[in-house]
């Protein structure tokens, strides 16, 4: 468990007509520095993200590269969605479930997981399926 973990954030930049992501970390002195699609380098070469759902996946991706060479637990969470009115075709359900839900971690309050682990929350909208 060589690697550690860093803390990236998604920074919200641009307007609200026309929302903009860059994502970010400290550095070993505790400087902001951004990433670029290659590294991490000065904000003024940050990616500027227009969907925050790539944003997050290339959040996810950084963060799934530190912790590569530690051993893996999975686990089902059950989250039961209702939808009220016709009933939609399960591709734009799964569409709208990937745009519209976010799962909030509250690390700062509760750690990043039990007993010194880092725990990753993934919604798998594409296994959603009706019961």
């Amino acid at each position: 468990m060589s690697k550690e973990i860093p803390m990236i954030t998604l920074i919200k930049k641009g307007s609200k007509a026309f929302p903009r992501y860059v994502l970010a970390k400290a550095d070993e002195f505790k400087n902001a520095v951004f990433w670029n699609g290659t590294t991490w380098s000065d904000e003024s070469e940050a990616i500027l993200f227009d969907d925050v759902n790539k944003a997050l996946w290339t959040h996810h991706d950084l963060l799934m590269e530190t912790l590569s060479d530690r051993p893996c637990h999975q686990y089902v969470v059950p989250v039961y969605v209702e939808i009220y009115g016709d009933k939609p075709k399960l591709n734009d359900l799964r569409a709208w479930l990937e745009k519209a839900v976010r799962i909030v971690v509250e690390s700062p309050k509760h750690g990043t997981g039990p007993n010194e682990t880092f725990g990753v929350v993934l919604l798998d909208a594409e296994r959603t399926q009706s019961v």
